[in-house]
């Protein structure tokens, strides 16, 4: 019986399942007990295959046994084939595109970007999720953290859901990553607008197989038609870290989550020094992205007496929101700074690109952020809204776990402490003040399915 089993190997004879498994599992060092619970299967399970017992295998248990296994594409092929079902030769290897440049330099998120790399770096943490309203900068950071981490080596992929060609808060980098850069995987395809969260999680662990270290997840807001389950993700990649950018925290097991808030403002205390030393005004991180940004087209743009003052308070009344200084720099090309502090709060269209699809409006950005909350913070916020600034005692009136409904309106972005000379007292964003008024201004209040149309 050997002599025949090795004569047929010889002979180019397929190696059987049953010893292939083995092969791999003593390989990567596993007991069947540790591979069972790695594939979520039964050890009798594995002791049935391994043994020959079960000559065809189910395709879905012979994937979760590559993923366990970590094999590559041809290992993985073989497997399915030595099963009896065999992957298409014809259909292309699941790949994922790498992370696109990031979109110019990043201004003042020095202290932000040095915490993600070490989240995911120094202390190993498996999910990050870097957490702000849209517009204010994390895809820019995701892709500068990727930047430096392909730098060192690591192996990083990419995946910004698509399904909404007008989602808000898209930097130019994302979208055209959706539109000419994702490879489709095997099965449903990334993007797909058919795909349900199995298909797209599936296709995204069959790419990743050993060949990434690192998943960024750029704009997934769970739940939805074709959200990646990360947890589940997670459960099939033993190798993997995944950093996500979201609206709001996911809430799974050992996630670590980073608030993304607004760039650093001039100081509100009075500092005549700091308004009249343009140098260091520049160097404040809202006034060197909002030069950044109006310098593009206007080059020779310079701090002067006359439009410092403008600039620095466009600044503040902006929350240094990095979408709403780039919006404002762009309409500077038709209005001086002056004038256009003059006109913030009276014409929304200023919430919105000088050129492009006007759903990138701000506010509609801002208003998934509010529905996101739960029912109880909703009322908090509508409630602080138009107080100048407050503290955790005056929430106290308010709802019965105060402290809970600061944390989630800091964490999502909506809410800033005043400042360091104040560190008691926080502040609703104007954006968030100009969503309010706006629901005033128009017949009953925006609902939901309103504010997406």
């Amino acid at each position: 019986m050997k002599v025949s089993t090795l004569h047929e190997r010889a002979a180019g004879q397929p190696v059987p399942f049953a010893e292939l498994l083995r092969r791999h599992r003593d390989r990567s060092g596993l007991t069947q007990q540790q591979l069972a619970d790695f594939a979520t299967l039964s050890v009798r399970a594995i002791r049935d295959l391994e043994s020959g017992r079960v000559r065809r295998p189910r395709r879905d248990s012979v994937g979760l046994l590559a993923d366990a296994l970590r094999l590559g594409e041809a290992e993985r092929r073989q497997l399915h084939a030595a099963g009896g079902s065999p992957v298409d030769p014809r259909a292309p290897l699941a790949e994922l595109p790498e992370p696109p440049a990031p979109p110019g330099a990043l201004v003042g998120r020095e202290a932000e970007l040095q915490v993600l790399l070490d989240q995911v770096t120094v202390h190993g943490h498996r999910l990050v999720t870097v957490v702000g309203i849209s517009g204010i900068g994390k895809t820019h950071l995701v892709l500068e953290a990727a930047r430096v981490l392909r730098a060192r080596g690591w192996r990083v992929g990419w995946h910004a859901p698509g399904g909404d060609p007008c989602r808000c808060g898209a930097t130019r980098a994302t979208r055209e990553t959706r539109e000419t850069r994702a490879t489709p995987a095997v099965g449903s395809g990334f993007g797909g607008m058919a795909a349900t969260g199995a298909d797209v999680t599936d296709d995204l662990a069959r790419a990743i197989g050993d060949r990434h270290e690192l998943l960024v997840i750029d704009g997934d807001d769970p739940p939805g038609i074709g959200g990646v389950d990360v947890a589940e993700l997670l459960r099939r990649c033993p190798g993997l870290r995944v950093v996500v950018t979201g609206l709001a925290p996911r809430h799974l097991p050992d996630e670590r989550v980073l608030p993304l808030t607004a760039t650093a403002v001039p100081a509100e205390a009075p500092d005549v020094d700091l308004d009249l030393d343009h140098a260091r005004l520049s160097e404040v991180p809202s006034v060197a992205l909002f030069l950044s940004h109006i310098r593009r087209s206007r080059p020779g743009f310079r701090l002067r007496d006359d439009n410092a003052q403008a600039v620095l308070r466009l600044c503040r009344w902006l929350d240094g929101v990095p979408r709403a200084l780039e919006y404002a720099a762009g309409w500077c090309l038709v209005y001086p700074p002056e004038l256009l502090l003059a006109r913030a709060g009276r014409d929304s269209s200023l919430l919105s690109p000088p050129t492009g699809c006007t759903c990138h409006n701000l506010l509609r950005s801002l208003a998934r952020s509010v529905d996101g909350l739960a029912e109880r913070h909703r009322h908090v916020l509508a409630e602080v809204a138009h107080r100048p600034h407050w503290t955790l005692a005056d929430l106290a009136l308010l709802v019965p776990d105060p402290a809970a409904a600061l944390h989630a309106l800091l964490v999502q972005g909506l809410v800033r402490p005043v400042g360091a000379h104040r560190p008691e007292w926080f502040t609703v964003l104007q954006l968030v003040r100009l969503l309010h008024q706006s629901e005033r201004t128009v017949a009953g209040p925006l609902t939901a399915a309103g504010r997406a149309a």
